[in-house]
């Protein structure tokens, strides 16, 4: 048997804890001494694969925007058909939300896209950092995995399924409600019946977003009046509701109904998500399966706030018609919810 083709990966900088150095007063900020760590320390250790590191910007997440997602799409396009494969180093706060987005955005994907970050900087003397680019390099090296993940502290879960769980832990991330993809120990456990099945079509990207959607958590005693105003006086296009248990929606809230009418009303796509994590919504189970009736409120499923957010946007980037919006939000599309719910 032949030796293996060496893998060619992209290793794309975006800036995050990774990254980050202290400055005179102790405080972290974006640093610049981890390409070199990384080129002299780590990939030495896998000669299978060549590796070039791209800085495309250097940030904390949490100046994320859309615009950097769009950034992230078109690098990968501009650089797809030279590369087996990429990973993305990226802060962790807003990382689920950066998952979730290139699922979407990158269409009949049949290359690894891994992203990773870490709890520490790579500098640090107990950083994770290199422990978690080692395993990304290991999916890489694999090929097996043709999908947007994450990679976080032995494990490699589904992009658009993760939630940030931790801001102390090592173990960061976790997936709610999908199994871990693969799981690194002394071996290299993959779950490949859980793998997405890359599309037929040719690798594209669509990066139409449409940013006028509003996040919306209940809580005992919230005055919806302030909403009714933002939907008659603003743009606001979509929103997502992070309602009680299984999308429990309080039933004599007269406020609420005002503002469930006004939406309808302007064309607003509402969205009904949990705030339990684990579990999906069913509208019908409560009293709520009326007002999603007479509204048109659309269930999110099993989906993550962050999953159901991101594709509320690129659904109403896509869609002209709130029918071709809400029958996005109902499929599944890449592998972000249960078929079923």
């Amino acid at each position: 048997m032949g030796a293996r083709m060496k893998k060619r990966a992209a290793l794309i900088h975006t800036g995050g804890t990774f990254v980050m150095e202290k400055n005179m007063t102790g405080r972290l900020t974006p640093g610049h001494s981890a390409v070199s760590s990384i080129e002299n320390h780590l990939l030495p250790r896998y000669p299978d694969i060549f590796v070039d590191q791209i800085e495309l910007f250097n940030i904390d997440s949490s100046l994320f925007t859309p615009d950097y997602w769009i950034l992230l799409a078109d690098k990968i396009d501009e650089l797809y058909r030279m590369y087996d494969g990429f990973i993305i180093i990226h802060g962790t706060d807003t990382l689920a939300y950066t998952a979730a987005a290139l699922s979407f955005m990158l269409i009949n994907l049949d290359k690894p896209v891994v992203i990773t970050g870490s709890q520490l900087p790579l500098l640090e003397r107990r950083s994770d950092a290199f422990l978690n680019l080692s395993s990304a390099l290991e999916v890489i090296g694999d090929g097996a995995l043709k999908e947007v993940s994450v990679v976080f502290n032995n494990k490699v879960y589904r992009g658009n399924r993760i939630k940030k769980r931790d801001v102390w832990d090592f173990h960061a991330f976790f997936s709610p409600n999908y199994p871990v993809l693969i799981k690194l120990g002394i071996g290299f456990d993959k779950k490949e019946s859980l793998f997405l099945t890359p599309g037929a079509g040719v690798f594209k990207t669509d990066t139409r977003i449409c940013r006028d959607v509003l996040l919306i958590s209940f809580y005992p005693g919230l005055d919806f009046s302030f909403y009714i105003t933002l939907v008659k006086n603003s743009k606001v296009k979509g929103i997502v509701i992070e309602a009680y248990g299984s999308g429990n929606i309080p039933s004599d809230n007269r406020t609420l109904d005002n503002l469930f009418s006004e939406a309808a009303k302007h064309g607003i796509v509402v969205v009904v998500c949990s705030q339990s994590p684990v579990g999906k919504v069913n509208l019908e189970l409560y009293e709520a399966a009326e007002k999603a009736d007479r509204y048109g409120l659309i269930s999110g499923g099993d989906m993550t706030k962050e999953a159901a957010l991101v594709k509320l946007m690129v659904a109403l980037g896509r869609f002209q018609t709130r029918e071709e919006v809400k029958d996005f939000m109902l499929h599944n599309i890449a592998g972000e919810k249960d078929k079923q719910g």
